[in-house]
């Protein structure tokens, strides 16, 4: 953190003065980074209001740190059910003969969450820790759990289910070989072999249908009785001189449930899909189509099976101009930095999540994200963005390559031409004289554009002298998902090559 030019606080960082000793609200701050996305506590800056009454922060510094520091290590732990801080997160920072002590605070796992100070949850909220409470704790509580979907229901029974979605997917499950013996099954007997009925272990040992089967398959008036704000909604804006829409599917228009979502919104977004013309090195045309399709397929699956629905926010997938994007109520279960590389795999839902891949609509356990970031590769797009927070996650898959995804940013044609380079070449970084052989523009003229797009934060110098190279700028997470598909990429360039 740069101390020469204090920021704000923000939701990431919290000052406390605590010069002389550890004041109670420390603890209120941990917690809350815990529970949250993790933060800066530091001692030793004091709040003051401006003539504007603005706050403003000035170093005041600690006059008795080995004091707080024995106090802070021996209260941490009779203070927080659960400690996320090490010795290595708490540092002693001498600035202008003022020392300061900062606390970096990692989040906790999910299963560790909530962590309480002194028997309270807090949460962050902007530049501020507030105690969690009503639907502030019901969200925290919601999601940590990893069994949202198995409670089994009272008073639901197969009258509440669409029938036509059951046996739609009865159908679709016993065309399937390994379980062609379904076809006989009764009604009750086909959704107790699949998880939909089951009984209640931890109640009265009836049968009834769980909440997955519910969401699932229930007519959507027995759904919104049970999830009054249960909403799918799928958006097709991709034309930008529409004022709404080209398309809409909803669940709240449309009486919906998952299944039936989920089969009207995958076939409605597979027309969307440009399939553009694309040879190989060997003139063969590469199936650009397939693999987009299976991106999407992963992103629409991966927000239905780990959404939080009994959240208030919709579910929502929109075609956009140059991007498809996916929004779901829910934090990701596994961290956001190994979604695209990661081949492990936590559902809030799992009754949901076999459903479907029951089916066969999804890949292999955990290999989503993977086949969303190779579909970009393999098309030459923008690499796809994940965030995700207490509030929700949001998946965006690009439909444009690097370049062309800057629509609202002035890039001039020469900085376009640079970037294409860049993202068509194997590894996605090039050496200035890469670019002038490939581009066919002179060193000054490069020069300058790698100026400008270095300035405008579009482009990345790395190396020194002559091993310097310029690539894109990426988050943590892509740069994993390359280093995780470069063997694949460099498979298939061998591959390639040995077909000349």
């Amino acid at each position: 953190m740069d101390y020469s030019n204090l920021p704000d606080e923000n939701q990431y960082i919290e000052y406390k003065k605590n010069s002389t000793k550890l004041s109670r609200d420390v603890w209120e701050s941990i917690a809350a980074f815990a529970n949250t996305e993790g933060g800066i506590v530091v001692l030793g800056i004091e709040e003051c209001k401006g003539a504007d009454q603005k706050s403003q922060f000035n170093i005041s510094g600690v006059s008795n740190v080995h004091k707080i520091l024995d106090e802070f290590w021996s209260n941490i732990d009779e203070v927080l059910n659960i400690n996320t801080v090490k010795n290595n997160d708490v540092k002693v920072i001498t600035i202008n003969e003022s020392t300061l002590i900062e606390i970096n605070v990692p989040e906790a796992k999910e299963n560790q969450k909530p962590v309480r100070a002194n028997g309270t949850p807090y949460i962050r909220k902007g530049a501020v820790d507030i105690k969690a409470k009503g639907e502030d704790l019901k969200m925290l509580l919601v999601n940590t759990a990893t069994n949202l979907d198995t409670a089994v229901l009272t008073n639901y029974w197969i009258d509440d289910l669409d029938l036509e979605s059951v046996n739609s997917y009865k159908s679709e499950l016993a065309s399937r070989e390994q379980y062609a013996r379904y076809k006989d099954l009764s009604t009750e007997e086909f959704l107790k072999k699949i998880g939909v009925i089951a009984k209640d272990y931890n109640g009265n040992n009836e049968y009834g249908i769980t909440v997955g089967g519910l969401l699932f398959f229930g007519d959507n008036n027995a759904i919104i009785h049970k999830f009054p704000y249960f909403q799918l909604d799928y958006l097709d804006q991709s034309q930008p001189n529409i004022e709404r829409w080209l398309n809409r599917i909803s669940s709240v228009t449309d009486n919906l449930n998952i299944y039936s979502f989920y089969r009207r919104t995958i076939k409605a977004i597979s027309a969307t899909i440009n399939n553009h013309f694309a040879l190989d090195i060997n003139m063969n045309r590469k199936d650009t189509y397939g693999a987009m399709m299976v991106a999407l397929r992963e992103a629409l699956l991966n927000m239905l099976m780990h959404a939080n629905y009994y959240g208030k926010e919709p579910l929502r997938a929109i075609v956009g101009v140059n991007y498809y994007q996916f929004s779901n109520p829910g934090k990701m279960l596994v961290p956001v930095e190994t979604f695209f590389t990661t081949n492990r795999t936590s559902s809030r839902n799992p009754i949901i999540s076999k459903l479907f891949v029951q089916l066969g609509e999804s890949e292999r356990a955990g290999h989503g994200g993977e086949k969303i970031y190779e579909s970009a590769l393999i098309n030459n797009y923008r690499t796809p963005e994940i965030k995700s927070d207490y509030s929700g996650t949001t998946l965006k898959v690009w439909r444009v390559d690097y370049a062309d995804s800057f629509s609202g940013q002035e890039i001039s044609d020469r900085e376009r031409v640079i970037l294409k380079a860049i993202i068509i070449s194997d590894s996605q970084e090039m050496s200035h004289k890469e670019i002038e052989s490939v581009t066919n523009l002179s060193r000054t003229k490069v020069d300058s554009s790698l100026k400008n797009l270095m300035s405008k934060q579009l482009v990345i110098k790395r190396g020194n002298g002559r091993s310097t190279k310029y690539g894109i700028v990426q988050t943590e997470e892509q740069l994993l998902a390359l280093v995780q598909a470069m063997p694949n990429i460099i498979r298939r360039k061998l591959n390639e090559n040995s077909g000349k």
